[in-house]
């Protein structure tokens, strides 16, 4: 837990913020817990299960590898999500790569200011939304759209 700690503190996230990352409903409350190894007044024992030790570590950075000497099941776990959001990708870099140069360059621009955790995600929601627009545009022009006059 103390990898997961050093690197939220390193991103300068505090345990509320890291815990709005984490991919399901989560407390801050409950992230400091685990950093401190015990809940209540009575500092009745808690430590994270690997699922949640590595959606923790996914949340501020932590890869698999620098995990896995602390706790190999959440490694395991960690590599598992690395691997589905891998899959997931390609779809959507297919989808953008056959967008115009203009478009790919808006794209980027606007991923410069996106949290590298939340790219994914937000590259495969631009290009379902570029899927839906052309398809939109396409039955527009099959329906025979008049075009806009100019000038």
């Amino acid at each position: 837990m103390d990898l997961v700690q050093i690197a939220r503190k390193a991103r300068g996230l505090s345990p509320e913020r890291a815990a709005k990352l984490m991919p399901y409903e989560f407390s801050g409350s409950s992230w400091r817990q685990y950093e401190a190894g015990y809940r209540g007044t009575a500092r009745k024992p808690v430590r994270a299960k690997p699922e949640v030790l590595a959606a923790m570590a996914r949340a501020v950075g932590v890869t698999a590898d620098r995990l896995e000497e602390r706790s190999p099941e959440a490694a395991a776990v960690l590599r598992e999500m690395e691997l589905q959001e891998a899959q997931q990708a390609p779809a959507a870099d297919d989808v953008l790569r056959s967008a115009p140069a203009h478009v790919r360059r808006m794209i980027d621009a606007a991923l410069e200011d996106v949290d590298p955790q939340d790219r994914a995600e937000v590259l495969r929601q631009m290009a379902a939304d570029y899927e839906a627009v052309t398809a939109r545009r396409a039955r527009q022009g099959a329906a025979g759209q008049r075009p806009r006059q100019t000038g």
